[in-house]
């Protein structure tokens, strides 16, 4: 079949060549594919493309499922540009598709809910690369182990393999090839072993599903606590939070055959445990011991109420440094650094910190402070907290050390003793999103233009959804404002200060909920982005008065002056301001979850960026290439506006 089919692509494709513009080399690769659906002998679905003729133009509205884009290089030309074909009962073996794998400019291909078979690994992706971004595949029949080919993808944002029958192993660099992926589904097929570990660094995932396998060993520890349970369920060897199903010795034990090999291993199991006995017995001895001396001490030396021994204080101070910080950090480098108080809060007071700096003259005569700037977060142990507080507080800190996202502000290191503890965060050099927004409001200043208040929005929500998901609901920011969203060097937005207050305060029963708050503020500062109104003035409830606004039908009245200059950006602004409402909703329940309020913001902010670059064909309207996949045009059969 698959040799029928390449005979068949060549045949087409060179008589296109000798006859016809870019257009119908597009046409010759499409109707390769439909003659291997035809040939296939399988199915209804080959009537689904009966459109499909010689005699037309793919472009030309007419061809079922197919979307042009006008090319930027000639007005004269255009290439297909979606493929959507769900539901149609076509069949075929996996290399039909290849037929589609010639369209140089194909961003979008699903032909899910179909009855294809055979195996995918015969199917080079390869030439896809450049475009391709959503590759639907899922609910048909293929075969045989992952596709390596699916790798060199470098700009695929969704793959669904869902509902096939899959073998082998997913493989174990996939986290590290498709690093721009943000939703990657392969349920209900037959992959074996290990979850692999590199999905942990794909910045960008936000839906993961690999239930309904034969996976085995336990979840990686930031997926478990970054996806629900369903996402791991069906896979009866694997194990670990979420699951409920503990990584104990037996699950974890790798079985060799023989009686020879199992006993042996059973005689090192009771040697080793017989040395952590004794090792466990000679520490509680050591510790009675020093027990015993440390009375002693006390009792002759009697220190008054607010001094320390040397020794307690060496044994209660900590400094812990984490990845990309300098390793000759130390408290006493801090200490000695430059310091210019920033801002005093109720949490703590910050400092903006030059460690090793010197003090320089510059070419205008004036002193320069040359080191590296960090800032500094003193937070000063409360009133009755207890040992068990303490220790809960440099655990967490330790935990948030590990958080690394692009849209974040890193934790650095941090410094901990009985009276005080000092964080260390980057320096992020351009102000708060607060100060770009509200500050120097008059004919001077410089406006903040759209593009760039809806880049800042979705970099905020893209880091707000990697903190709620990256603390597995237990964590919230609690005190989300335009303050505490920063931007860096390059433009980008970070948010800052997040769970900072879980180390002041003992966490509620409900951290839930109080992520759901983070909704609602995070909803607040999308309005002051589109109406330039602070909610530091007081002076109205801003989702109050854009709700009775929207109702009365003076929409356009809500948006701030400065963006009623931009032209053709309407409708992403009244988009926008949907997803905000929707943040702000007085019911906590109907408030979305951060990963869905990123996705909106990016979808909004990818249709604005096409407007700006091409002009769309009637066809496209109300269909975003990088949202989940709409309906095959002209079938019956819905399809849902997610991405599964």
């Amino acid at each position: 079949m698959a040799l029928r089919v390449l005979f068949l692509m060549l045949v087409l494709l060179a008589a296109a060549r000798a006859s016809s513009p870019a257009a119908s080399l597009d046409a010759a690769s499409l109707l390769a594919f439909k003659s291997a659906c035809a040939g296939a002998g399988r199915g209804t679905g080959t009537a689904a493309l009966d459109s499909w003729t010689e005699s037309t133009d793919p472009c030309s509205g007419e061809w079922r499922g197919v979307t042009c884009l006008w090319s930027s290089s000639s007005s004269a030309t255009s290439r297909v540009r979606r493929v959507v074909l769900e539901g149609l009962g076509l069949a075929g073996d996996a290399g039909a598709i290849a037929a589609l794998t010639d369209l140089p400019s194909l961003s979008f291909l699903s032909l899910k809910n179909n009855t294809f078979t055979g195996s995918l690994r015969d199917v080079d992706f390869s030439p896809l690369a450049p475009h391709l971004k959503l590759l639907y595949l899922s609910g048909n029949g293929f075969s045989g182990r992952f596709p390596e080919s699916i790798l060199r993808l470098r700009h695929l944002r969704r793959l669904d393999l869902s509902g096939n029958r899959l073998t082998g192993t997913i493989p174990p660099e996939i986290g590290h090839r498709l690093r721009a992926l943000v939703t990657l589904h392969l349920a209900r097929n037959s992959f074996v072993g290990r979850v692999p570990s590199s999905l942990e660094s794909m910045p960008k995932v936000a839906e993961l599903n690999v239930s309904g396998n034969n996976l085995s060993g336990q979840i990686p520890k930031h997926l478990a606590t970054a996806f629900p349970a369903s996402s791991f369920l069906g896979n009866p060897e694997l194990c670990g939070a979420p699951l409920r199903r503990r990584c104990d010795g037996q699950h974890q034990r790798v079985h060799t055959s023989g009686h020879g090999r199992r006993s042996s291993h059973d005689r090192w199991m009771v040697v080793m445990i017989m040395v952590a006995v004794g090792a466990a017995v000679a520490t509680l001895i050591a510790a009675a011991l020093c027990a015993v001396l440390c009375l002693k001490n006390k009792k002759l030396t009697r220190p008054r109420a607010n001094s320390r021994t040397s020794s307690m204080s060496t044994s209660r101070e900590e400094t812990v440094r984490f990845d990309g910080c300098c390793e000759e950090f130390d408290v006493r480098a801090l200490m000695m650094g430059a310091a210019e108080m920033l801002g005093k809060g109720a949490a703590a007071t910050t400092y903006r910190v030059v460690m090793g700096g010197q003090q320089d003259v510059g070419d205008a005569g004036a002193e320069e402070t040359k080191g590296e700037a960090v800032v500094v977060k003193r937070l000063r142990r409360r009133e009755g907290t207890t040992r068990e507080d303490e220790g809960r507080r440099r655990e967490l800190a330790r935990e948030m050390g590990s958080w690394r996202h692009a849209n974040i502000v890193d934790l650095r290191a941090f410094y901990a003793s009985e009276e005080e503890l000092l964080l260390v965060f980057d320096y992020i050099p351009n102000g708060s999103l607060h100060s770009l927004l509200h500050e120097n409001r008059g004919p001077a200043r410089a406006p903040l233009d759209w593009q760039t208040r809806l880049r800042l929005a979705q970099d905020a929500a893209q880091g707000l959804a990697y903190l709620h998901g990256v603390s597995g609901s237990r964590l919230a920011h609690r005190h989300l404002t335009s303050s505490n969203i920063l931007v860096d060097g390059g433009g980008s937005a970070r948010v800052s200060d997040f769970a900072l207050l879980q180390l002041l305060l003992p966490a509620p029963p409900s951290e839930k909920a109080l992520q759901k708050q983070d909704v609602r503020d995070f909803g607040v500062i999308l309005l002051e982005i589109l109406t330039g109104r602070s909610p530091e003035d007081g002076k109205v409830d801003i989702p109050r008065w854009v709700r009775t606004v929207v109702r009365e039908e003076w929409t356009s009245e809500v948006f701030d002056m400065e963006l009623l200059r931009t032209r053709g950006a309407e409708d992403e602004m009244v988009a926008l301001l949907q997803v905000a409402l929707l943040c702000a909703a007085d019911n906590p329940r109907e408030r979305p979850r951060m990963a869905v309020v990123s996705k909106m913001i990016e979808d909004i902010r990818d249709r604005g960026s096409k407007r700006s670059k091409c002009s769309a064909s009637p066809s496209q309207a109300g269909c975003s290439y990088d949202s989940s996949p709409c309906a095959s045009e002209g079938t019956t059969k819905s399809t849902t506006a997610s991405s599964s």
